[in-house]
């Protein structure tokens, strides 16, 4: 997939003419996005350009503080829903637009589509003020086909971005993970810390969250570590992951870690890059009294892990 930023509106080269361009910002690449692209797909494939799918989107949001995906982990995850190119538009470069100088400008101007693809509720142009009609009605006056994708439904209710943050925040991982399709993962790379996990048997690779990224509940979960040893073999593994401060070893309420104990495996991971799958919240962070009752939870949540992934553990 080629990526393409436009940090101004001057004139470019058009990108990708005659293909058909989804819009949206595409936070998660969750049910309804993954609705949205397939529509974009096999709408290019009845135009006889079945590799002429772009996605526009902003780079990033002014006021989004927290998101499920950074950049890149957005943009590897449009690729594989069949997004050849992506165009990606500073916010304050078209925020002053309005809805139709912004399809006339931007849309007609810099990619010169054959269809435009967008979701139901799709607002666009200087505070909002236009909708996926108005994008319909423009596109049948220019000649441009215009494809409004309704909503893709869970529970009654549309399939949204803020919906699976608050999941996530919650740290209902199993229901964020059916709304995505996927568990809700983090990446960071792995560090020292203090090696006590070592010392009671469960030796664990720790990650910080990355600045940004929407934070999971303090608590226990069953994850899967994926990750590229030193040996260069890339795994899949089950592990036990505790997010929060560890309060029976720490008494700073701001340090917040994820903490991962990959069962059955053994190995150096410092300063390599780990991407930590959540499934399933197991309990709530808590204290112990004694290392030695804090040593039997885990060998519990780890048996429990293990029994849900049986085919990977051992």
């Amino acid at each position: 997939m080629q990526i393409l930023s436009l940090p101004d509106m001057t004139p470019v080269p058009r990108v990708l003419p005659g293909g058909v361009w989804v819009l949206g910002f595409f936070d998660g690449v969750h049910a309804g996005h993954q609705k949205l692209l397939s529509s974009a797909c096999a709408l290019a494939a009845r135009n006889g350009r079945p590799d002429g799918v772009g996605v526009w989107t902003f780079s990033s949001l002014p006021k989004a503080k927290e998101l499920l995906t950074d950049p890149a982990e957005r943009s590897a995850l449009l690729g594989q829903y069949g997004v050849k190119q992506l165009a990606l538009t500073a916010f304050e470069e078209v925020s002053h637009l309005s809805g139709e100088a912004f399809f006339r400008e931007v849309l007609l101007e810099k990619f010169a589509p054959s269809a435009i693809v967008c979701g139901f509720n799709f607002r666009f142009g200087h505070g909002g003020e236009s909708s996926a009609a108005d994008l319909l009605r423009w596109g049948e006056e220019s000649g441009v086909q215009v494809q409004i994708v309704p909503p893709c439904e869970a529970d009654g209710r549309p399939v949204s971005s803020t919906w699976i943050r608050n999941l996530v925040r919650e740290g209902n991982t199993a229901g964020a993970m059916r709304l995505l399709t996927r568990p809700y993962s983090i990446t960071g790379v792995v560090e020292h810390g203090k090696a006590l996990g070592r010392k009671l048997g469960f030796p664990t690779a720790n990650i910080r969250l990355p600045v940004g990224k929407a934070a999971p509940a303090p608590g226990v979960y069953a994850c899967m570590a994926g990750f590229t040893g030193k040996d260069g073999i890339r795994r899949k593994k089950p592990g036990v992951c505790n997010i929060g401060y560890r309060p029976t070893v720490n008494g700073d309420r701001e340090d917040i870690t994820v903490e991962t104990w990959i069962l059955d495996f053994m190995g150096d991971l410092y300063g390599l890059p780990m991407e930590i799958f959540l499934y399933e919240k197991l309990r709530d962070e808590r204290r112990f009294d004694t290392l030695e009752s804090l040593t039997a939870q885990v060998l519990e949540d780890g048996a429990r892990v293990r029994a849900m992934f049986p085919e990977v553990s051992g």
